[in-house]
């Protein structure tokens, strides 16, 4: 897992600081007593349900990182990646940030302690989960755009020429 990401983004900031200054409650439909909804009184609390919920995002947040940035480059070592994400991580934030959101969305949504009978509507979370990940595709390839691949210490040996670029010249007769 990248471990540079984990408490980049924080859940509550009453009880510490993320490194990023972003906190989970600051999004829309997230608060600490909807986390308590979804813990189970005997097995988890809100600190393990945010861990999971971190691991998760930070898993998925490599895979979809890979394919935005190959979408114009071509590279699959991991470790070059994991490198270029650490090197650019306040970058990422706010995309991580969204991405986290819709998977704490995700959890409530697949929570066995809600129910029919608890005040949480589900379409609202789902709508609010679906703008997150848009949002956080936008953040995504913004953020990529803005990575500065010359300067990098990632790729010292590669040779990243775009190659989903369409370049034209013109020539006059």
């Amino acid at each position: 897992m990248l471990e540079c990401l984990v408490g980049l983004i924080g859940l509550d900031c009453s009880k510490g600081t993320a490194q990023s200054g972003l906190y989970l409650e600051q999004l829309p439909d997230i608060n600490i007593g909807n986390v308590n909804k979804i813990t189970d009184e005997g097995n988890f609390t809100v600190e393990e349900v945010f861990e999971d919920v971190e691991k998760r995002a930070i898993l998925k947040f490599r895979t979809l990182f890979i394919t935005e940035f190959n979408k114009c480059h071509r590279m699959y070592k991991r470790e070059a990646i994991d490198c270029l994400i650490c090197e650019n991580k306040e970058l990422l934030a706010e995309a991580l940030w969204y991405l986290m959101g819709a998977e704490m969305l995700q959890q409530r949504l697949g929570s066995n302690r809600i129910n029919r009978y608890t005040t949480v509507d589900r379409n609202k979370t789902k709508e609010t989960k679906e703008y997150f990940e848009q949002e956080f595709e936008r953040h995504l390839h913004t953020a990529v755009l803005g990575i500065n691949l010359e300067e990098s210490k990632c790729f010292e040996d590669e040779n990243l020429n775009c190659r989903n670029i369409i370049t034209f010249n013109e020539f006059t007769p």
